[in-house]
Formats: C-alpha cells, sequence, structure tokens
C-alpha cells in the first residue's frame, strides 16, 4: 500500500468534506487515479471514514468514503430544513 497516496488523498478529502463541489473535484481524481489501487481505496476508506476492512472491494471503499460526505450534505440540509421551525 502506498502510503503517500492515502494520505494525500485522505488529507485533501477531510479539506474537502462538507463542501459539494470540492469533495467532487477530489473523489473524481481519486477515482481516476491509477496510483488508488484496492489496498490505497480501502486505506483511505480506514481512515476517513473510520471503518473498512482489509478485504473491502475498492468499489465498496469509495462508497463508504462517499456516504460520509453524503451523511454531512443530509445532515445540513436537515438543519436548514428545520432553521426557525418549533419543536412543538
Amino acid at each position: 500500500m502506498d502510503m503517500n497516496v492515502v494520505n494525500s488523498y485522505v488529507e485533501r478529502l477531510r479539506s474537502a468534506l462538507g463542501d459539494a463541489e470540492a469533495f467532487a473535484v477530489v473523489y473524481s481524481e481519486m477515482e481516476n487515479d491509477r496510483a488508488v489501487r484496492q489496498p490505497e481505496a480501502v486505506g483511505i476508506a480506514k481512515s476517513f471514514f473510520g471503518d473498512a476492512s482489509s478485504k473491502l472491494a475498492k468499489s465498496e471503499a469509495f462508497r463508504r468514503i462517499r456516504g460520509r460526505q453524503n451523511a454531512i450534505m443530509d445532515s445540513r440540509a436537515k438543519s436548514r430544513a428545520q432553521a426557525g421551525k418549533s419543536a412543538a
């Protein structure tokens, strides 16, 4: 596993987290980077998502990485939708 690749993408993904456009750029680069093989994808997912088996498929590792971003974006959208509404 190339830890330079893993660390670089983890840092860039964390910096872009919550910014849909910036995240999409980094994610697309990662998806198309030939240096990101299955071990690197799993390493990125472990560092970024927090839970990933070394036997995880590359596509599933990418799905989990994208899932963390999607969860944050969904949470923000719900918060905006609830802004100003009372719980009563």
